[in-house]
């Protein structure tokens, strides 16, 4: 690369060409660095309502079973026993 004061013909299109590819370079790297990054909080939000949601349903069955009397036994008036109903629980019944 030469540059000559005295000729004003030149144009800057051929200074720099080291630059060009340094600055792209980096670009590049910053781009797939943030790729990575939104990668990783997509599959990270996506585990997290995975999850929250698993643990929502298995509350949420805990909590029915708990209603409607799972694994209780009640007693009527004539003595009689009877079995509380479960939920989703086919080795109950």
């Amino acid at each position: 690369m030469t540059y000559r004061h005295d000729d004003t013909t030149y144009t800057n299109a051929h200074m720099g060409e080291g630059k060009a590819d340094l600055t792209s370079n980096i670009l590049n790297a910053l781009e797939r660095e943030v790729k990575r990054r939104r990668r990783e909080r997509i599959v990270e939000t996506i585990g997290s309502v995975l999850i929250t949601a698993i643990l929502g349903l298995m509350f949420a069955w805990v909590g029915i079973n708990w209603v409607t009397g799972c694994g209780e036994t009640f007693i009527t008036y004539t003595g009689e026993r009877i079995a509380g109903e479960c939920v989703l629980m086919p080795w109950r019944d």
